[in-house]
This record gives C-alpha cells, structure tokens and sequence, in this order.
C-alpha cells in the first residue's frame, strides 16, 4: 500500500491563500490518480490562529476516496476531532496508532515543552506493529539542516539517539519547510513557498508499506521562488563571467519549460565593479525572462566601483586562488560567496 505524505500546508481562507489549497489540491489529485487511499498532514495544516476550517472541510469533500490524517502543528495545536467535520478527515490531537497494511503509523501531535521520545514513553512506548512508522511535528538534531529563520527555539525535538532507540522503520516530520533527509529520517517539507525564502521546485513523499521505500513526487504550484545572490570581481571580462554564472544557476533549478512562468526571483549582487551599470544590466537582461521578487527582487545596493588597478588585480588573483581551494563550502562552512566577499572587504579595506 502507497500512502502520501504532506506537511506545513498552513492554510487560511480559500481567498485568503488559494495557492496554498491549489498546492494541497494537487497532492490529492496526484495521490487520486495513483490509486493512493491515504494522505497524511504532518502538522501545521491551518495557519496560526486561523479557526474556520470550512474551505478545507470542502477540499475534502471533493476527495471523499481519500482518508485525511492530520496532526496538529505548533501552528494549528488547537484543532482536534471535535473541530473539523468530515467522514474522511481525521484529526489526532493525542498520539494515535492506526494499522494500515500491517505497518503501524504512530501519529504524534506537537506538544509544547517537551520532546518526541518523552512523549512516546508518556503514552506508553512504541507501537506493537512491526514495522511502524512516527509521523511528528518538530526539530530533528541529527544531521545537518538549515533552521526556520522565522521560528528561533526548539520545539519538540528529536535525537539521533532517540531515533535509534526506538525502532521506527521511517520518521516523516513537518515543521522545517524544506525537505530533507538523513537516514530513515525526512522532513517531508511544504507543499507550497509560502514566500521567497522557500525556494525550489515543492514536493511530497509516498510511502510504500510493502518495502519501506519512499519516492517523492513533485507538487504543481502557482509559484517558484529561487534565490540567487552573486559576488563581483574586478576583472576584464566581469559581465561575460558574470552571464555564464547566472546561466548555470537557471540550469540547476532543473525546470520543466512549463515551469518557467512560474519563477519569481530575487537576485543580489554584491562586490566590486568597473562598471556597474553593465554589470546591472547583465543581472536584469539574465534573468529577463522571470519575474523579479517585489521591488526587492534586483538588489545592486552593496554593489561598489573601484578604478585601482593594482588592488583589482590583487582581487583577481584572490579569486582565482580561492577556486583552486579544496574547500567543502556550504553546510557547515561558510558558502564560497560568503569567503569570498570577506577576501575583497580586506583587500580594499572596507
């Protein structure tokens, strides 16, 4: 059995977020059409105080094949059973085990104040099932991830150890945006940007109950945000290097020509420039075909003109060094823009 798997949706009113419901749309669609019986929401469903859970109710509605699943988020904690009406809809607002195909699904709602391991012992340990899979709401600290910016703190985190202990054949998480993974461990992520700072092509998971294997899948969106964010050296040929580079970011978002009309980017550029004119009009002419993000989406502020050519040339050199560096940047290292604007703020002493 193949079963679907979403998260931090974070609805409000059909009218108030219609991308957002056009995004969970598709997941049923999709799941529809694969003969999928099951969709689960890890949480954050609805959007912070947002009470009127109507729209949705209707969605559902309109997909009565379908059994909904939901845990409540840190966003939506105040939905239960009681709240949201709907013969396929089902809300667990205290952990709940439900057998699907002879693998135990352990719904864990979020819980303020304490953590995922904590819980499961509070209610009475791991399920009976074998396999069994935790479907949770959280802060997994056992890898490698990038942080909600906008939601500092912890909440009800995970271990590695914890994980280890106890026994689930997959963890699906919600609360981090963007997906991820990290041995049995995903964060499933949204189904739908919910602004520019969620880039990239959206996607869910199926879960197959047969073999344990996950497969993701890519949700149809109104809207595809991408960052984009570009160090200037002074050299001669600074607009052709700086063309080829913005046409190797487009061709790393992978996407379809269906796609394309979708982009809305924001590109930032910052360094040191001969001419800066040319150079703007490079970044506008390289991603003409795209929608810039607001007025914020071309940014040449921090953008600065040099005519010193000895210290340009040291510039140069700087960059060309830096690029034959063995250096993992990312992840837990600075990325190589960041090294390499630091480089130039030294070299030219601002």
């Amino acid at each position: 059995m193949k079963i679907a798997v979403t998260a931090d949706v974070h609805l409000k009113g059909r009218d108030e977020s219609p991308a957002r419901y056009r995004a969970l749309e598709n997941v049923m669609e999709q799941s529809r059409g694969e003969g999928i019986g099951h969709v689960i929401v890890a949480g954050d469903l609805f959007d912070g105080e947002f009470r009127n859970y109507s729209d949705f109710e209707g969605l559902c509605r309109q997909y009565e094949d379908l059994q909904v699943h939901v845990i409540p988020g840190n966003h939506d904690a105040g939905i239960n059973e009681r709240s949201i009406v709907g013969a396929n809809i089902h809300v667990y607002a205290e952990p709940h085990t439900v057998d699907m195909d002879g693998t135990g699904f352990l719904f864990l709602p979020y819980t303020p104040a304490t953590t995922m391991a904590q819980r499961i012992a509070e209610w009475g340990g791991r399920p009976s099932n074998d396999p069994w899979v935790l479907i949770g709401h959280g802060d997994y600290y056992g890898g490698v991830r990038e942080p909600n910016p906008l939601e500092p703190g912890t909440y009800m985190p995970l271990t590695r150890s914890d994980v280890d202990g106890l026994g689930a054949q997959a963890v699906l998480l919600g609360h981090i945006h963007k997906s991820d993974q990290w041995g049995s461990v995903s964060y499933v992520g949204s189904p739908c940007g919910l602004d520019i700072s969620e880039t990239g092509m959206r996607r869910f998971l199926i879960y197959d109950t047969d073999d344990g294997n996950m497969e993701e899948r890519s949700v149809v969106t109104d809207h595809i945000y991408f960052i984009e964010s570009f160090v200037v050296v002074p050299v001669d040929d600074e607009v052709k290097v700086l063309e080829q580079e913005i046409e190797r970011r487009i061709e790393a978002w992978g996407l379809n020509p269906a796609d394309r009309a979708k982009v809305c980017v924001r590109a930032t550029i910052t360094g040191y420039t001969t001419d800066k004119r040319a150079i703007h009009e490079a970044l506008e002419a390289g991603f003409g075909q795209y929608q810039f993000y607001k007025d914020e989406g071309l940014n040449t502020e921090n953008l600065r003109t040099t005519t010193d050519d000895q210290l340009n040339a040291i510039a140069q050199r700087t960059r060309e060094v830096l690029e034959e560096l063995d250096w993992d940047f990312g992840g837990d290292e600075p990325e190589r823009e960041q090294v390499l604007m630091a480089v130039l703020t030294t070299v030219y002493g601002e």
